[in-house]
């Protein structure tokens, strides 16, 4: 877990804002709060897709903000679940007679599984398989495993994307409080409605 640690200028602040604005300091700070935990989550997600080939829908599952901060309890998790690898079919799986081609890495061509199929042969899908991708083993060719890729956590974990994301969250954070100073300094002059 990563521990972030508001300006104490800042708080002194907003503090003054809020009093002069008749808002209540709680729910400033926990409305700072949780736009950081949002941003944080699309960067991780962005973070992910920036390494490995995968849909937003994917990168983001296994992201979850746990309990959004409130006045009285201004903090909240935003945590990166481990999660199982995902089959190649979300990483654009293709069969054709030699095998399955797939591409995980944004750097670098399309990699291959020789003897590897999506459907009954080349161009037609098995319905029931979800176009995932396996491969038989051994002479009796049998057990059919399931041939799969990375997980969005793995990708996380290998990149070491944690040390520039506590940059990246401290920077948000900063620019989130100057944002609510700002606009309670505005609702004071009456230029901004509550």
């Amino acid at each position: 877990m990563i521990a972030i640690e508001i300006n104490p200028g800042q708080l002194k602040r907003l503090r003054a804002s809020v009093g002069k604005a008749k808002t209540k300091f709680g729910r400033e700070l926990a409305a700072a709060v949780n736009q950081v935990a949002k941003k944080t989550k699309l960067d991780i997600g962005r973070d992910v897709r920036s390494v490995i080939n995968i849909k937003k829908k994917e990168a983001e599952a296994p992201l979850k903000i746990k309990a959004k901060a409130t006045a009285e309890q201004p903090s909240t998790t935003v945590s990166i679940a481990k999660t199982n690898r995902l089959g190649l079919r979300h990483f654009g799986a293709r069969q054709d007679k030699r095998g399955v081609s797939f591409k995980i890495g944004k750097q670098g061509g399309r990699q291959r599984v020789d003897g590897a199929f999506q459907g009954p042969r080349p161009g037609v899908m098995n319905t029931k398989w979800k176009g995932n991708a396996f491969r038989r083993i051994g002479k009796e060719r049998l057990p059919i495993i399931h041939l799969r890729g990375v997980s969005a956590f793995g990708a996380y974990v290998k990149n070491h994307f944690e040390k520039p994301q506590v940059k990246k969250i401290n920077d948000e954070l900063s620019k989130q409080m100057e944002r609510r100073i700002k606009l309670n300094i505005l609702r004071a002059s009456g230029l901004v409605s509550r």
